[in-house]
């Protein structure tokens, strides 16, 4: 992680601003993690994009972060029903998303792999942007635990896209999934990269091992600018004995009205 520290304050540092809209279907790929840290699961990217449409079509895809600047943004050529594998270029040990853009259908399948394949593979969900949370919205994800036998994180995420925006400000409850009883509440700033809280107990101060719900609402940029997509948390829950992982269910609360 901290040989991607410069190349992150690079590209926050610059005045980048995101580009326009590339086509109306869109698709989201929330997590993209590789890791080859010793005495773990050398875990790797598997996404594969395929034109859907009866006609050549072009489809943008713009990672965060990259691996390199120059990485960032990839257009891809397909002709009708190519399936192409996209290359991941992403840093090592580092959380990123991919958002990909077109004005033509398409099908994007992302799962991650451990290449030892001793633990299964791990599905990844795609979201369109109209499934992201826009400010005003909620999201609320649960339950994490942390037992004998499994252990649950979440990550707040969203589109490179999104690098005017950010950083964006959220308000996070955690709640008792049974009572709704209030276990801890408070509200920060997100920086511009995906933001893993690997271990929620100790982060927020809770009793470890207590079942948690977290409960985000998307308050908009800190810097009071337009918000182009929209944010994203999720949870995983892994089975300590087998490696083996599993999405949590994340629900959208859509605001009643602008804030």
């Amino acid at each position: 992680m901290r040989r991607f520290l410069p190349l992150a304050a690079a590209l926050l540092a610059g005045c980048h601003r995101p580009p326009e809209p590339y086509g109306p279907v869109t698709a989201f790929v929330p997590a993209v993690f590789r890791a080859n840290n010793p005495g773990r699961p050398i875990w790797a990217p598997k996404v594969t994009l395929t034109n859907t449409s009866g006609t050549p079509s072009t489809v943008r895809l713009t990672r965060w972060p990259p691996d390199a600047r120059d990485s960032e943004e990839s257009v891809f050529e397909l002709a009708p029903g190519e399936t192409r594998s996209v290359p991941p270029r992403i840093p090592l040990a580092t959380v990123s998303s991919f958002f990909f853009e077109s004005r033509a259908p398409f099908r994007v399948r992302a799962e991650i792999v451990d290449r030892r394949r001793l633990a299964p593979p791990l599905a990844v969900p795609v979201l369109s942007s109209g499934d992201l949370a826009r400010p005003g919205d909620g999201l609320r994800v649960g339950p994490l635990v942390d037992t004998a036998s499994e252990r649950s994180h979440f990550c707040f995420t969203y589109p490179g896209v999104e690098r005017d925006a950010v950083p964006f400000r959220v308000r996070v409850r955690l709640l008792s999934p049974s009572s709704e009883t209030l276990l801890h509440e408070s509200t920060f700033v997100l920086t511009g990269l995906p933001l893993v809280i690997d271990d929620p107990w100790k982060r927020f101060h809770v009793a470890p091992g207590t079942p948690l719900d977290v409960e985000v609402t998307f308050l908009g940029s800190a810097r009071s600018r337009p918000v182009a997509r929209g944010l994203w948390v999720y949870g995983i829950t892994a089975v300590k004995a087998t490696g083996a992982s599993r999405f949590l269910t994340t629900r959208v609360t859509r605001a009643s009205a602008p804030r």
